[in-house]
């Protein structure tokens, strides 16, 4: 473990004396640690810190190797089981904090942050895990850095307390969010339609959040969510319940709308899709694909493809569960009976209204445009004619992974 370095100051002569007692505690402190007593240490940085002004940099220098002292001492008393010991020191630990100008300064910050989110790992490794999030929320908290996130999403998934908006950026508060209308679907279920007649209809900003689309899980992107965070949004991914999917949205307000459709038929609207070329956003080889047979085809999709839905949505209603989130289901089979009333029950989860005249026009003018309708055949009940008994069957026993889950949302 790192230890800060020394720094060289001049004082005055009046001032050497307890510089050079100062001098000599971190110094003896040092030792303890570099020689695995790393409670003695803890003492004699105390001393140190008791005979150094607050607001200075060698304050903060001793600081840092009082925190490395405690994290190899609650490492120490972790592995012995002493709850009570290992409670008394985080409790000391929670004060320690930057007071000079070394705040601003980028590498010891780092390093500061770094020691607290190890200290965590230490915790989290421990079974402690309220400690730990309590010092990942820290070190984010003194210079955030990617991998500390895995860290809090392991955490806060095991704590289960929802995450604050403090977590991913402290640029603005949470009354400064904007709405987020966020349509969590499964592919081929009318999606892109709903999602262009919404963004019309409210004229908020269409965001697609995920790193890259393609062959990529529509996992949320946080600078992207962070960036647009107070702008209002319609937002339509393939994006399961995952903690950090999960997460996220706790912390930035997204209330998802979950959008299914009948399994048969999704299974003969992704035939259709891959037919026409569209195997480039999955990993299947176009031209193998369009080699097959028609059977083969859809032995693919059930095996590969399919899969995916019953972990969508056993993911989604084990949030609904847990009342994570407040979640809103929607089928494609209710939106295409009656898209204006569709579109309005959505509007009123998000607390909006909208004359259905203009709801209608706007259904009207998406449905004209081919781009932005996306819409392949339509129809309900395709499936059950198209697909063999066998292959039914196969899709159905897909469900016995997830026996708590209800796929009746599904067509099960």
């Amino acid at each position: 473990m790192e230890a800060s370095k020394s720094i060289n100051i001049s004082v005055l002569p009046e001032q050497q004396q307890i510089a050079l007692q100062i001098q000599a505690d971190v110094e003896r402190g040092l030792g303890y640690l570099k020689n695995n007593f790393p409670e003695r240490a803890v003492l004699a940085f105390k001393l140190a810190r008791e005979k150094t002004q607050l607001g200075t940099q060698v304050f903060d220098v001793i600081t840092h190797n009082l925190l490395t002292a405690y994290r190899a001492t609650i490492e120490q008393l972790i592995k012995k089981n002493d709850v009570a010991q290992v409670n008394a020191y985080i409790a000391e630990v929670q004060n320690l904090a930057l007071t000079s100008e070394m705040a601003k300064d980028d590498e010891f910050c780092g390093k500061f942050a770094d020691t607290f989110k190890n200290l965590g790992m230490e915790l989290y490794f421990g079974r402690h895990y309220e400690a730990s999030l309590y010092f990942f929320r820290k070190a984010i908290s003194i210079k955030p850095c990617p991998s500390y996130y895995v860290d809090l999403t392991n955490a806060l998934a095991f704590v289960k307390s929802p995450a604050r908006l403090v977590d991913y950026t402290t640029d603005y508060n949470p009354q400064d969010l904007g709405r987020h209308i966020f349509i969590a679907c499964s592919p081929k279920s009318g999606s892109t339609f709903l999602k262009n007649v919404l963004v019309s209809l409210t004229g908020f900003k269409d965001l697609f959040s995920v790193y890259a689309g393609l062959q990529n899980e529509h996992d949320l992107d946080l600078p992207q969510i962070a960036k647009f965070g107070k702008a209002n949004t319609v937002t339509q991914q393939h994006s399961r319940a995952s903690e950090a999917n999960i997460q996220m949205m706790q912390a930035f307000g997204i209330r998802p709308i979950i959008l299914v459709r009948n399994i048969f038929d999704s299974a003969i609207s992704l035939l259709d899709f891959y037919t026409k070329g569209f195997t480039f956003s999955t990993f299947f080889t176009k031209e193998e694909f369009l080699d097959f047979s028609e059977e083969q085809k859809i032995d693919l999709i059930i095996d590969y493809a399919l899969p995916w839905y019953f972990q969508f949505v056993a993911s989604w209603q084990k949030v609904e569960k847990e009342k994570r989130l407040q979640i809103q289901w929607l089928t494609y089979e209710e939106l295409i009976a009656d898209k204006p009333s569709t579109i309005e029950k959505i509007l009123s989860f998000y607390g909006m209204e909208t004359d259905k005249n203009s709801i209608i026009k706007k259904i009207n003018e998406i449905e004209s445009d081919s781009e932005k309708n996306r819409f392949n055949k339509g129809v309900s009940g395709r499936g059950k004619l198209v697909l063999s008994e066998d292959q039914k069957l196969r899709i159905k026993n897909l469900a016995k992974h997830f026996p708590s889950a209800d796929f009746s949302i599904l067509g099960l």
